[in-house]
């Protein structure tokens, strides 16, 4: 495991097992990769700060959006009761028609910025979701 750094949201981002893929572990020692990390930091080690870079991601398609959400734990039952309390019909309506139709998202359109408020995610971790779904 190769530590990069921890984010601001408190994830940490490291490449797993040699692999060229980069992947974030929660602060929680309840995790075996944290208590790994933890180790390596009583060896000496210090986990540097890392922040993403503020460039817009390549789009998710819809499969890869909705499986990076479980992987995270997320339900799509999540979502569709985080668009269902949009208080605006016209936008709820508009919320729903994207999150069942939409063949890809942006990292930056409204609807991501909305459902990851609605779910308690700050934009940091939203960007590592959005970095491990790719």
């Amino acid at each position: 495991m190769k530590v990069l750094g921890s984010t601001e949201g408190g994830l940490i981002r490291v490449i797993l097992d040699g692999e060229d893929t980069e992947s974030y572990v929660p602060d929680d020692m309840s995790n075996g990769h944290r208590r790994m990390i933890a180790e390596w930091e009583a060896a000496g080690n210090d986990v540097p700060a890392f922040s993403l870079e503020p460039a817009v991601a390549q789009p998710l398609t819809a499969r890869q959006l909705r499986l990076g959400l479980v992987a995270n734990g997320i339900a799509m039952e999540q979502v569709e009761v985080a668009i269902a309390a949009i208080e605006d019909t016209q936008q709820r309506a508009v919320a729903f028609v994207e999150w069942e139709y939409a063949a890809q998202f942006e990292r930056d359109h409204p609807l991501i910025a909305s459902i990851g408020a609605a779910l308690g995610l700050t934009a940091e971790q939203v960007d590592a979701m959005w970095a491990e779904a790719i």
